[in-house]
């Protein structure tokens, strides 16, 4: 059984675009559920947009995450 919520899934995946992969990415959860997918690159680059407008399909940072890396829902 799969997590509706978990960003691996295929039409979450197609929803979220290249930040559901990207090593860059750090999900953020508020009280009522909600999930912000955050760019870290964001902090050290102006390029980057803080919580970029989903989904993104071309990222000029965009690095794929390694098998040992897991996304944390901070909040």
């Amino acid at each position: 059984m799969s997590d509706s919520s978990d960003p691996t899934t295929p039409g979450l995946r197609d929803a979220i675009g290249l930040c559901a992969a990207c090593r860059h990415v750090r999900l953020i959860g508020n009280q009522r559920g909600s999930l912000f997918y955050r760019c870290t690159l964001a902090e050290v680059d102006p390029r980057f947009s803080k919580y970029p407008r989903l989904p993104v399909l071309r990222c000029a940072g965009f690095e794929p995450a390694s098998s040992g890396e897991s996304d944390e829902v901070a909040g």
